[in-house]
């Protein structure tokens, strides 16, 4: 028993050592989190690289152990999607297709991965909202487009019913649809106002 007294106390040395690193990481780990999302915040579609190489452990085991993996890859796959600039570059150069395209691969990943209902359902409203904003020519490939956007915004609506943006987007989304879906010298697609076929008279909408 002697003999293992200096093993065991080489042990607890060790240990002891580890865990003050590691509590030491975890202040690191916390402070470089924070310090990321205030410049998220402050510049949003300008950052890169953020929540990455956190903490003085490699490979972050601290954040593994912490559990807040999960809580990461939502920030980045954010960051991501807004770097990807929806809604504000109908005609994207190769590089920001590109772009366009790693953010549409990463939030499918993300959400599926995503165990939070509510991240999960805002990992969605953000896949669905990525493609609508490109200018399709072909009827076709428009409507297989707005159906996939359809599909998706439900989803998101269906795991987060609290998802205003998703809802929001969903009717939106609904509208475009069911406008499309009429030519336009058809009496149907007149939805806000002019005359209806065979009444003579000018309607007031639906």
């Amino acid at each position: 028993m002697r003999r293992l007294r200096p093993v065991a106390y080489a042990v607890a040395a060790i240990l002891g050592v580890a865990l003050l690193v590691l509590a030491v990481d975890t202040l690191v780990v916390w402070r470089e989190v924070a310090a990321d999302d205030f410049r998220f915040q402050a510049a949003p579609s300008r950052q890169r690289a953020l929540w990455e190489d956190i903490g003085v452990l490699p490979s972050s085991l601290t954040a593994s152990a912490l559990g807040i993996e999960d809580d990461l890859a939502y920030r980045r796959t954010t960051s991501l999607f807004t770097r990807a600039k929806p809604g504000r570059a109908p005609y994207p150069g190769p590089a920001l297709a590109a772009l366009r395209g790693q953010a549409t691969l990463q939030l499918t990943r993300t959400s599926q991965a995503e165990t939070d209902a509510r991240r999960h359902s805002q990992l969605l409203n953000f896949l669905g909202t990525l493609p609508l904003d490109r200018r399709i020519q072909d009827p076709a490939e428009r409507a297989s487009v707005l159906q996939t956007a359809i599909g998706t915004f439900q989803s998101a609506v269906r795991i987060d019913p609290d998802n205003a943006d998703a809802k929001t987007n969903l009717e939106l989304v609904l509208r475009i649809s069911n406008f499309a879906a009429f030519p336009a010298n058809q009496p149907s697609a007149e939805r806000g106002g002019g005359k209806r076929s065979g009444s003579g008279s000018t309607g007031g909408g639906y």
